[in-house]
């Protein structure tokens, strides 16, 4: 991966901003735009489709509900008892009983006709010469469907749209069942014609809520492809019958498919109605759904170049708030590599570049500064260093010389002397770190205790002490010459003459990860105002001028060594004593000498 974008670290800033610009934001932004836009367009036409041909099948379903229960008035007439007798050819009935039997009927098709609004009249004429005439008085040419209706012999006979004149609206266009009604007894005997006839614009008006585009037409043929019900629309569009029309219906009950007449494509839908074999058929221009998509396409343009005019927006903005400074930060930088430490970066702002600048023009003047004091500073090291081999002493001078004082005080049966001289023999070998600053946590708490057990005999009673550890921190690692500090300086500046006795406490115990060591005594303690100076001090460390103390000594170095979770904390301070904490990270075996308990019972020591 690094081999392969290696060339583009060869340019700079600005030209590294345009090749990403132009991979990252302009390619990807025209690619995933042409595609969402295909995608868009797909589904867009998808969902129409789709709509089309729900609304269709709705309008069909009403449809085929509507032709099923005109059909079902037919079979009911068939096998309804009153209409058998009241069509009955031989002997036909009398005058009284055919009068009853007709109001029975004409109540029945009275309230077909309430019921259904789409049927406008209903007319049967009987062979015996009894007839019933429901609904609107209609004339009109109905010759040749009658006689093929009786050619049928029974079967039903949906017409096509034909003209006809009503007594109450004048001029209408009719679709109409045609049957002849045979007898229930004697199935070939013919009694009478039926007519029931529904309006064309009613049905017309339903069929044009199935479609979802104004400029469509929908309109209905039969099985041989004859049209049934035409649109205005469709007079207009000139499509007539045959091949035309044949070429639309494609195979099966419901389908799509594309049809092209003068020129211009139709999305064509059609619906079968199972009981009339009659195709319901819908076609919207296709120039209408492109308009659609055109706008949306369109739209999808604007979008791009409005994300592409952000993003070249925000190229702008990335040259003028971060390439540039980095820019005049880069030729800061050369001047300082020259040698000229006057070199500055101009601030302008509050982001992390102008931080940055910030950062530079502070470490510029640090530089300057501490060159300036460089030879200073190495004079006084020199001067620290001799003065350092003026005042030292031989460590192997020191320890020998002790060594004989304290046999010799042994020859001269002095034991408490000698076992003085012996402390002390062992606590300034212990103080002396000889290049090693580590120790393990029991040796300093020996140290501890060398040097409290000689305060004490220099003290009497007036110092009593206890130090605790727990055993398995014997040989947890520490720094030398932390504990020892804080009770030295209690009893140099602590002790509260008030009270009889001096009494301080070391308690070494592990918490979780971590090893505390508290000291407590019964000392001065601190005021309110030296307790958060104090604690101030270990905070923020000593500032530049002031002199170190050991509480902040100890801290900083505990800081240094082990991290900035560790170190000093002063966690109570009265007037009845102060308690401090020290916190070292807890590790089971120190690196260096391990520390023998069984010599040296640390554990529990209590003077």
């Amino acid at each position: 991966m690094r081999s392969s974008l290696g060339w583009i670290g060869n340019y700079g800033l600005k030209q590294k901003a345009l090749v990403i610009f132009l991979f990252f934001v302009i390619l990807p932004t025209l690619g995933v735009g042409v595609l969402a836009q295909d995608k868009l367009n797909e589904v867009l036409r998808g969902q129409f489709i789709q709509s089309s041909q729900r609304s269709l099948e709705i309008v069909t379903n009403q449809l085929e509900e509507q032709t099923a229960m005109i059909e079902d008035i037919a079979d009911y007439l068939i096998l309804s008892n009153d209409m058998r007798q009241y069509l009955r050819l031989d002997p036909p009935p009398e005058s009284g009983r055919a009068e009853q039997l007709k109001q029975n009927l004409e109540g029945f098709l009275t309230f077909q006709l309430m019921s259904k609004n789409y049927i406008k009249s209903i007319s049967i004429t009987g062979f015996n010469g009894n007839s019933i005439e429901m609904g609107e008085p209609i004339h009109g040419n109905e010759e040749s469907w009658n006689r093929l209706a009786d050619e049928h012999k029974g079967g039903i006979v949906w017409s096509n749209g034909y003209p006809s004149t009503s007594g109450w609206y004048g001029e209408v266009n009719l679709v109409s069942l045609f049957r002849v009604l045979n007898s229930y007894d004697e199935i070939t005997l013919p009694l009478a014609r039926l007519v029931i006839r529904m309006d064309e614009a009613s049905i017309l008006k339903q069929l044009q809520r199935g479609l979802t585009r104004d400029e469509g037409v929908v309109f209905i043929v039969n099985a041989e492809g004859q049209i049934v019900l035409p649109s205005k629309e469709l007079l207009s569009l000139d499509i007539g019958d045959g091949k035309g029309i044949t070429d639309i219906i494609t195979a099966g009950t419901m389908g799509s498919s594309t049809y092209r007449h003068d020129g211009e494509a139709y999305l064509t839908f059609h619906q079968r109605m199972e009981n009339t074999d009659w195709t319901i058929v819908s076609m919207v221009p296709k120039a209408a759904l492109d308009q659609d998509v055109r706008g949306v396409s369109i739209l999808m343009q604007v979008i791009l170049i409005g994300i592409l005019l952000l993003g070249l927006s925000a190229l702008i903005g990335f040259h003028y708030t971060i390439i540039r400074p980095i820019l005049r930060l880069k030729i800061e930088t050369n001047r300082v590599k020259l040698g000229d430490f006057n070199a500055r970066v101009p601030i302008r702002s509050k982001d992390e570049i102008s931080e940055l600048n910030r950062r530079f023009n502070d470490m510029v003047s640090t530089i300057q500064e501490l060159i300036e004091h460089k030879y200073k500073l190495e004079l006084r090291e020199r001067e620290s260093e001799l003065r350092l081999l003026q005042e030292q002493m031989d460590p192997h001078f020191l320890y020998n010389t002790l060594d004989m004082i304290r046999w010799t005080a042994r020859l001269e049966k002095a034991v408490e002397s000698s076992q003085l001289i012996e402390i002390l023999s062992r606590f300034l070998r212990s103080s002396l770190n000889n290049g090693h600053y580590e120790t393990s946590l029991a040796k300093e708490m020996e140290f501890v205790r060398s040097y409290l057990y000689l305060q004490q005999r220099r003290l009497g009673r007036k110092l009593k002490y206890a130090l605790y550890m727990e055993y398995d921190l014997a040989n947890s690692l520490t720094l030398k010459a932390t504990i020892q500090p804080l009770v030295e300086n209690f009893l140099k500046h602590g002790l509260d003459r008030r009270e009889p006795v001096a009494r301080i406490t070391v308690i070494a115990y592990k918490r979780e990860d971590e090893i505390w060591i508290d000291v407590q005594d019964n000392g001065r303690g601190m005021d309110h105002s030296t307790l958060e100076e104090v604690r101030e001090s270990l905070r923020n460390g000593v500032q530049a001028g002031r002199t170190r103390g050991a509480l902040s000594n100890i801290h900083e170095r505990l800081y240094l060594f082990f991290g900035e979770r560790y170190g000093l904390e002063v966690i109570e301070a009265s007037l009845q004593g102060t308690l401090i904490r020290l916190k070292l990270p807890y590790s089971e075996t120190y690196g260096g000498e391990s520390y023998d308990a069984t010599r040296e019972d640390s554990k529990n020591a209590d003077r």
